[in-house]
């Protein structure tokens, strides 16, 4: 079980660059600020003969949207595809500003007044709550993600 938002794994396909290139770019578009259709390829993002960097294309907010980048490594039968699947830098920041700014507010709250036992309790469960709420959306994202790419890479899509 991983806990920290990141994950890094490794594709080998059997085939030269240009084929996987063909097939990632079948199924990334170009991302757009707006997007009214529902007529779309499974991800968004840039794409070169040195790498990619991708996301899913979702018709809902989800800030916790794992941020997918690939680098190819040409070998003389095979294609490498070395993959890193990580949350947004800003996402991660305001997480970390948020959780610093409670748990300094919580603990002047309840170490130097008369709080009752549950409500102190609560005030330090709910950043527990909203972490987990986080984990949960960010790994079922990315889970989705590998095992989609995964497919396309090896052209089973």
């Amino acid at each position: 079980m991983k806990i920290l938002p990141y994950d890094s794994f490794t594709i080998t396909v059997p085939e030269a660059l240009p084929i996987v290139l063909q097939r990632l770019s079948a199924n990334i578009e170009p991302q757009q600020a707006f997007r009214f259709s529902r007529q779309h390829t499974l991800y968004q993002g840039t794409i070169s003969e040195e790498g990619f960097q991708i996301s899913r294309i979702i018709h809902y907010r989800n800030s916790f949207l794992p941020m997918i980048r690939g680098r190819f490594e040409a070998q003389p039968r095979q294609t490498l595809v070395h993959i890193q699947i990580s949350v947004h830098t800003v996402v991660m920041a305001f997480l970390g500003l948020w959780l610093f700014i409670w748990f300094n507010t919580v603990s002047f709250i309840t170490f130097t007044d008369d709080t009752p036992r549950l409500v102190a309790a609560l005030f330090v469960s709910m950043p527990i709550l909203i972490v987990l709420i986080f984990w949960i959306a960010f790994w079922s994202e990315a889970n989705r993600s590998r095992a989609e790419l995964t497919k396309i890479i090896q052209g089973q899509v």
